[in-house]
């Protein structure tokens, strides 16, 4: 080996050892140590359930990156169970909280590594019509994640520590339309509303057919109307665009529901 080969050598091998740091540097900003890996949260109204028919992360290249448990399908509690936490709740609004909430999570270890977008492909139960929603992990939701805020329980506000928001909730409507919120770190973090990325037809995957839908349709419909609730085909919007929260009050040491449009 020649002196120049040689010496070609050492100067790479000293380049790498200097931007070691910088690379380290680099992945402790993008993926904190202290970030838990992500989890998925869902939630639909009591009476407007949806079923989660397919769910994916996806990388750049659109393959799926890691495994997601499918065992939660069936998106909506009961609206007795609900009440738990709201306890007027009308059957219509989301119910956003971590005790209505259906939970989801990564097979295995799982991982911190965000996706770069999340597709979900879901059923609308009132009109059996099969929606595909694409999440894109935009630089808005990675800089929140990433950057870590203050969060301190409910009843000791003063106990503030750094936290980082790891979970992704879902809200599901009717109409195809899913909200999308941040937590796992204090209040809810409102991202947006996303429209259907997809709108599957009326033969797509089986469902939402002319047959299955004169079959199943009306057993629904008979279900909720059992329930002292109107024909749920007419949707009341101005209560089913509504989102419900809980607010602690620390001064008189009791939760409080805030209503609101997300």
């Amino acid at each position: 080996m020649n002196a120049q080969r040689i010496k070609s050598i050492v100067i790479q091998i000293t380049l790498f050892v200097a931007l070691l740091p910088l690379v380290a540097c680099q992945a402790q900003q993008e993926y904190p140590s202290n970030r838990h890996r992500w989890l998925l949260g869902y939630v639909a109204p009591s009476i407007y359930p949806v079923e989660i028919n397919d769910m994916n992360a996806m990388d750049k290249q659109g393959e799926p990156m890691t495994a997601i448990a499918t065992q939660v399908q069936f998106i909506g509690q009961k609206i007795q169970s609900v009440r738990r936490t709201f306890p007027h709740y009308d059957g219509y609004a989301l119910p956003l909280s971590v005790f209505t909430i259906q939970a989801g999570e990564q097979l295995g270890g799982g991982t911190t590594e965000l996706p770069n977008y999340f597709e979900i492909n879901w059923t609308s139960v009132v009109n059996l019509k099969r929606y595909q929603t694409r999440v894109n992990i935009t630089k808005q939701i990675r800089d929140i994640i990433n950057q870590g805020t203050l969060s301190a329980p409910p009843d000791r506000p003063s106990e503030q520590e750094e936290c980082h928001y790891f979970v992704f909730n879902f809200g599901f409507l009717p109409d195809g339309r899913v909200k999308v919120w941040l937590g796992g770190c204090g209040p809810f973090k409102y991202i947006e509303t996303l429209q259907p990325y997809k709108v599957y037809g009326m033969d797509g995957f089986g469902l939402g057919n002319k047959r299955f839908i004169k079959r199943y349709q009306p057993k629904f419909v008979k279900f909720i109307q059992k329930q002292g609730y109107p024909d749920p085909r007419n949707i009341p919007w101005e209560k089913v665009n509504k989102v419900l929260h809980r607010k602690y009050d620390v001064q008189h040491k009791q939760w409080h529901v805030i209503e609101g449009m997300h």
